[in-house]
């Protein structure tokens, strides 16, 4: 069999810079979306509530993006490939000596912030999003216990690791501490070289179980976001369509040619015509879009702040884009077709489950199947039910 050739697309190649890069993308991407929604907010006729989450967001967007360019942005020039990025580490310590000491034990390879009480510590981390945080038990306003029990229970700071460091040696406080979330307990005095030691095997097991994360969540043969990913992304695109009353747009696409090319070609050919299908949706995509693939032949994409139409038009582009992306194997073309359904949640949908916009867009594309293939299908204002 004669190797099979992309005449236009190609299959896609490897995502543009470095995870750094990348990471950086995406942060840009969600912060365009909270803005988007927060400036609707606070420039209509919202009440005091509705304003001060919105205020709330966008300190967090702040936060967010400062964090993303501390640890995404590259340095000029080419990067070794064994240069680290540099991890910030919060030290949460009511005592002026402590702080200073911690800060200097850990001087050269880590950025440092310091928190002078409980409260700080927990505004700090929630605003900053630190890799760590090194966290004394005994401090005012909230101690140690209590800021670890605030921070577990906010999502967006669950997942920071936290070591207690203290001159607490009761067993009680070590197992209440552990209990609470720390994933480490240091006692003072305490040695540089033994704090330096749990720090870094602390952040190169975030780095793992970040990276762990990562490649759970792409697939291998798209380097799109896979059905776990966009199951995550579609519950925060539909908390967000709902803080902000924005429209939120679902379009599902299936490939109508697949099964012949891969009964006439292999199914090496098959994985090809995915991969270059999967080209097309990317390079239609905005910073704030989302693309996955959903399994086998099948993809789905958020629109945020998109109308139907809007979504229609975009489905239409794709289709079009495919159809001029034709295959060659032998000399012989072989079309890259495919089939779209597409769905809008209104702004005032606050009472429908996330899921019920992607079963409204799987029914439209299962209705463009019925009604010949290649084709986009709508679904019908108010479809999007429970």
């Amino acid at each position: 069999m004669e190797e099979l050739e992309l005449e236009r697309t190609g299959c896609p190649s490897p995502p543009a810079g470095d995870a750094a890069i990348a990471s950086l993308r995406r942060a840009l991407a969600a912060a365009a979306a909270e803005l988007r929604g927060a400036s609707g907010l606070l420039s209509g006729r919202a009440g005091e509530r509705a304003r001060q989450e919105a205020l709330e967001r966008l300190r967090q967007v702040a936060a967010d993006l400062d964090r993303a360019v501390r640890s995404s942005s590259p340095p000029r020039g080419p990067i070794p490939p064994s240069t680290p990025v540099r991890a910030h580490v919060l030290v949460a310590d009511d005592e002026p000596d402590a702080r200073q000491a911690l800060t200097a034990a850990l001087d050269g390879g880590l950025e440092v912030t310091t928190a002078a009480d409980g409260q700080e510590a927990v505004d700090l981390t929630r605003s900053q999003r630190p890799d760590l945080v090194l966290l004394d038990l005994g401090m005012p306003r909230l101690d140690g216990f209590q800021v670890l029990e605030q921070l577990g229970a906010d999502p967006s700071t669950a997942d920071i690791p936290v070591i207690l460091v203290t001159g607490r040696g009761d067993e009680t406080g070590k197992v209440q501490g552990l209990s609470l979330g720390a994933v480490d307990y240091l006692q003072k005095p305490f040695s540089e070289r033994e704090l330096r030691a749990r720090v870094e095997r602390t952040l190169r097991l975030l780095r793992s179980q970040s990276a762990l994360r990562e490649l759970a969540q792409t697939d291998a043969l798209t380097g799109l976001p896979n059905l776990r990913a966009f199951r995550a992304r579609l519950d925060d695109e539909v908390k967000r369509a709902r803080r902000y009353r924005t429209s939120l747009t679902c379009v599902m696409a299936d490939l109508d040619e697949l099964k012949p090319i891969n009964d006439q070609l292999g199914h090496a050919a098959g994985d090809r015509a995915i991969a270059a299908a999967a080209a097309v949706i990317r390079g239609e995509l905005r910073e704030t879009d989302f693309g996955a693939r959903c399994g086998g032949d099948e993809f789905v994409v958020l629109l945020p702040h998109t109308s139907a139409e809007d979504g229609r038009v975009f489905a239409e582009r794709v289709r079009a884009r495919m159809e001029q992306s034709a295959l060659s194997a032998g000399g012989c073309p072989v079309a890259l077709r495919a089939s779209f359904g597409v769905a809008c949640r209104a702004p005032d949908q606050d009472d429908q489950p996330a899921d019920a916009l992607v079963r409204a867009a799987d029914a439209a594309l299962y209705a463009a199947k019925r009604a010949g293939r290649g084709r986009v299908a709508l679904a019908e204002p108010g479809k999007v039910r429970p």
